[in-house]
């Protein structure tokens, strides 16, 4: 054989190994700002994924219809993103389904400077919320703090900054009256000092920051790759709950520079409150979202949810829906 043959040869088997080992893209919110993700940083590390069949690499999503967009995007056509940004697209005609939830509870903090005037949660009449963007868990979580104050939907003004970074800086530079947060943002900016806190996760309303959705393509055509996210991701899930220490371990790494201790103490308190979801669908997650977009003018009237769910991809034992 020829050098240039022997040349060809290698670069032939190269682009092929390369090929064969490609990785399949999954968008997921707030990836590292936001717990709802750690499954599948967990599920990444331990090989989970790769034991269920399939390779994936993460991409980031900035919340809101931006996630949503992005997600049907990547080249796999999967994404954990916002109930609410989910639910529009299906409902404006996007060929997509709800195939699973990832978390159970608002994992946020809601936040304003010391020196704000909003004493009680009766005090946001007026007042300016800064979000991600709209359709954004935050979007709705401004609705549902409203609602939990005994005030109309529309008391405050919502204002889209593109991030959750923005969304800080919109109240830190006096933009906004309050926002909320993540608790990994929370606890890394040393928030318990620098903030004013009105609710913590605890008393935040109890709808779902990530749930999974799946584009039809990937549905008709790669129905095993999508088995095999929801099979890997639930497997990341038990990990954290069966293992929590070894999952702390990990997760040190993947939420630095936040400090190892604050870390634990976020996991442990999440454990607790079982806010990771294996998968399965439960009803009343959704359908607080629901209300909650109505309540904003995001959609005129409550939907046909369960059109818009396929839970047949999940593990066999978590495919009914709860109600």
């Amino acid at each position: 054989m020829s050098k240039i043959a022997a040349s060809i040869l290698v670069a032939s088997l190269c682009l092929s190994a390369t090929t064969a080992v490609k990785a399949e893209e999954v968008l997921v919110t707030q990836y590292k700002n936001d717990p709802t993700g750690a499954p599948f940083a967990i599920a990444i590390e331990k090989g989970f994924f790769k034991k269920a069949g399939i390779d994936i690499s993460v991409v980031n999503g900035t919340g809101g219809g931006a996630s949503m967009r992005a997600a049907m995007a990547t080249n796999l056509g999967y994404g954990e993103v916002a109930p609410a940004s989910a639910i529009a697209a299906i409902n404006q005609g996007q060929d997509l389904k709800i195939v699973g939830i990832g978390s159970r509870l608002l994992d946020h903090y809601l936040i304003v400077l010391p020196s704000s005037n909003i004493k009680t949660l009766k005090d946001l009449d007026g007042k300016t919320f800064s979000i991600s963007n709209p359709k954004s868990l935050t979007d709705l979580a401004a609705v549902l703090v409203a609602e939990k104050a005994g005030l109309k939907p529309d008391a405050m003004k919502h204002v889209p900054v593109g991030s959750l970074g923005g969304a800080i800086t919109a109240l830190e530079k006096g933009a906004a009256d309050v926002t909320s947060i993540p608790i990994p943002v929370y606890l890394a900016k040393d928030g318990a000092t620098r903030y004013r806190t009105l609710l913590t996760p605890k008393d935040m309303p109890h709808l779902p920051p990530g749930i999974e959705v799946a584009t039809a393509d990937l549905i008709k055509n790669h129905p095993d790759k999508l088995r095999a996210v929801l099979a890997g991701r639930r497997e990341g899930v038990k990990y954290i709950y069966e293992h929590t220490d070894d999952a702390i371990k990990i997760l040190e790494k993947f939420y630095a520079p936040l400090p190892p201790d604050k870390v634990a103490n976020m996991v442990h308190e999440l454990v607790e409150a079982k806010f990771w979801s294996e998968g399965n669908i439960e009803m009343p997650l959704l359908t607080l979202s629901e209300r909650a977009m109505v309540d904003v003018g995001m959609i005129k009237e409550k939907l046909d949810l369960e059109k818009m769910i396929d839970t047949s991809f999940l593990p066999s034992d978590l495919q009914k829906i709860t109600k």
